[in-house]
């Protein structure tokens, strides 16, 4: 009897296989079923029932952003990357320059390198914590604004970066900033703030980012050599001087087109041209100038706006 019944998961697996392989296929496709269904009668409570107040299983939550259209058209927006994505502190460099990106706002970067100073026992001329700058006779050390709800760290001599300071900060901050992670994230969310949003409409579209320009191009040039780096979205070449980038790049509606369009569609990634310029005091534009054809039409620059945006959050 025991043998007999281990052999009975067996026997139900096969009849419900058989049962499935009925309509022609592995899985019984019953989509013009559906579409043939009819509306019943509602239903009438008998004589004397009483009709209990109810609520739903799964309450939808109220969005905490009023909807917003743009241009008469509306996008689904995309999801914003996890700050656990990024480490607590980055490099980043512009020519010469080097200098340090700490995932959180400088009133909670600047107590820190203060203390930093203090552990390694600085001797510090001059503390400015209105400027956030911290002078030494090896060299200064200072926090500003960074993108978003972020800091710049920098430690310089004659404008020089210094390597072995840089160094000896990012390890210091990185040990005492593990913990802020959550706590960052919780503030970008409450504010709703963006760092970078699409402005103008077909032909004039552009992403407002708020950085000056050479900052935004520093993280730009951060952010594109490590996620530009596939078939599909590629960074050719960079020009720190002129603000420029050359990518390449095929729009997400046409990577994710069906089998069929994708044998009568043209699949080669389109070359296009970015460029930051200084905006109003604090911000940048980054536009975008199709290269070449295939050409880069409206939708693909709104895509590829929004997928910058999304990056730069």
């Amino acid at each position: 009897m025991k043998a007999a019944m281990n052999w009975m998961p067996l026997v139900a697996a096969v009849a419900l296989a058989m049962a499935g392989c009925s309509s022609g296929g592995y899985y019984d496709d019953r989509s013009e079923a559906y579409s043939q269904a009819k509306s019943a009668e509602p239903l009438i409570l008998p004589a004397g029932s009483q009709l209990y107040e109810t609520r739903d299983a799964m309450p939808v939550p109220k969005a905490n952003r009023p909807y917003r259209k743009v241009d008469d058209e509306f996008t689904a927006p995309r999801p914003q990357p996890s700050v656990a994505e990024r480490d607590y502190v980055e490099r980043r460099s512009m020519g010469d320059a080097r200098w340090l990106a700490v995932n959180d706002p400088p009133d909670v970067v600047w107590p820190r390198v203060v203390e930093f100073g203090e552990r390694q026992r600085l001797s510090v001329t001059d503390r400015d914590d209105m400027a956030r700058r911290l002078t030494t006779p090896e060299g200064v050390i200072a926090v500003s604004d960074g993108l978003g709800a972020t800091s710049e760290v920098r430690c310089e001599q004659n404008a020089s970066a210094l390597d072995g300071c840089l160094n000896a900060l990012a390890g210091y901050l990185n040990a005492r900033g593990q913990t802020a992670m959550a706590s960052n994230l919780s503030r970008r969310e409450a504010s709703g703030a963006a760092a970078a949003r699409l402005v103008g409409g077909e032909g004039d579209r552009a992403l407002l980012i708020d950085a000056d320009a050479e900052q935004a191009w520093a993280e730009l040039s951060h952010l594109l050599e490590r996620d530009f780096d596939q078939p599909e979205q590629q960074l050719l070449d960079q020009d720190a001087a002129g603000g420029d980038f050359q990518i390449a790049y095929l729009p997400l509606a046409e990577r994710h087109a069906g089998m069929i369009d994708r044998l009568f569609s043209d699949q080669t990634p389109r070359r296009a041209r970015l460029n930051v310029v200084p905006a109003a005091e604090g911000q940048a534009r980054l536009t975008v100038t199709s290269v070449g054809e295939p050409a880069l039409d409206d939708a693909g620059v709104r895509d590829l706006l929004g997928r910058l945006s999304s990056l730069l959050r």
